[in-house]
């Protein structure tokens, strides 16, 4: 039977890695505001991996008969399930008080092309191309250094409609 509660712990453990992974939400939320998480999925990891805990430390020694001791991992194993369950709930009905991302950033890693020389010091132009027409922005370079009309440069941030860029080339040779 100690195999048993070794495969059931084994298990419960590549699950839980495959939902860390992956995670429990739900891919599309329903028109009745049910929870935006997959309930049975965190449940049967810990059913499992208490299971297998509990059945293996409760058999293995002779602490408990192998009948009395699965009835109980058993049961220790639905608790244990009903009380993650509980929790990923709750965690997944918290809204945060604001947007975590930060919309400075959401340009980062973009490849512009500069299309008015950037001084040092000073603002130029970029042109930056994300799908839709082109668009234009204020730019200067986060090194305080200077670049011609034509150059690629990599957006850092965009504060206010200032964009920060540094060169493509520079940003390349780090990769």
């Amino acid at each position: 039977m100690s195999y048993v509660f070794l495969a059931a712990l084994i298990a419960g453990l590549l699950l839980g890695v495959r939902l860390m992974f992956f995670g429990a939400e739900r891919r599309r939320l329903s028109a009745h505001g049910d929870v935006p998480l997959r309930r049975s999925e965190p449940a049967i990891v810990a059913f499992l991996v208490m299971f297998g805990i509990a059945g293996y430390l409760l058999t293995r020694h002779g602490t408990m008969s192998v009948g009395a001791g699965s009835a109980t991992a058993l049961l220790l194993g639905v608790a244990w399930a009903g009380v993650v369950t509980r929790v990923a709930i709750a965690t997944a009905k918290v809204q945060p008080e604001h947007d975590p991302d930060d919309p400075r950033y959401v340009l980062q890693g973009h490849v512009a092309v500069v299309t008015a020389t950037i001084p040092s010091g000073g603002e130029g132009s970029i042109a930056l191309q994300e799908g839709g027409p082109p668009r234009s922005l204020r730019a200067r370079m986060i090194d305080d250094s200077s670049v011609g009309a034509g150059q690629e440069v990599c957006i850092e941030r965009v504060d206010g409609e200032v964009a920060f860029v540094e060169l493509w080339a520079a940003v390349e040779a780090r990769l």
